[in-house]
C-alpha cells in the first residue's frame, strides 16, 4: 500500500515530537531544506537545518523532560497546522501543560517554513522564594 502525502506528513509530525521530547535535534531537524526557516514564538527566526537542530536540543534542554500530545492536524494546500499540549515540569517540580499551534509549510516532502505559537516562559519561571 502507497502512502498518502497526509499519511506522511501526519507520521512525519509524530516523529518530530517523539525527537523533540527525546531531546533530539538532529532528528527533529532531519525534515527541514537546507534553507528552512524557523521561528519558536517572539525569537528572531532562524535559517538552516543546522541552527533548528541546535536549538531544538538547547530548548529541550531548558525544559526537560516535555511530551508533545498532538490533538489535531489539518491540511490546508502545502501547508500544516497542528495544535499540541506539551507537558512540562518546571524547576521547582510542578507539572504544567502548555498549548501550542505550530504552522508548517511544505515543499514536496521537506518543511521549508516552521513557526510555533506558544509562550514557553512559564515552564522557565520558577516561583519566587516565600
Amino acid at each position: 500500500m502507497v502512502e498518502s502525502t497526509v499519511e506522511r506528513t501526519e507520521r512525519m509530525v509524530h516523529t518530530m515530537c517523539a525527537a523533540a521530547d527525546a531531546g533530539d535535534g538532529e532528528t527533529f531537524a532531519s525534515f527541514f531544506s537546507e534553507s528552512a526557516v524557523f521561528r519558536f514564538g517572539n525569537n528572531e527566526p532562524l535559517t538552516g537545518r543546522a541552527a533548528i537542530a541546535e536549538s531544538t536540543a538547547g530548548t529541550v534542554s531548558a525544559i526537560h523532560p516535555a511530551r508533545h500530545h498532538v490533538e489535531q492536524i489539518a491540511h490546508v494546500g502545502s501547508q500544516l497546522f497542528c495544535r499540541f499540549v506539551i507537558e512540562v515540569t518546571k524547576p521547582d517540580g510542578i507539572e504544567l501543560r502548555l498549548p501550542c499551534v505550530t504552522v508548517i509549510e511544505m515543499s514536496g516532502a521537506q518543511i521549508v517554513a516552521y513557526q510555533v505559537h506558544m509562550d514557553i516562559s512559564p515552564a522557565l519561571v520558577t516561583a519566587p522564594a516565600v
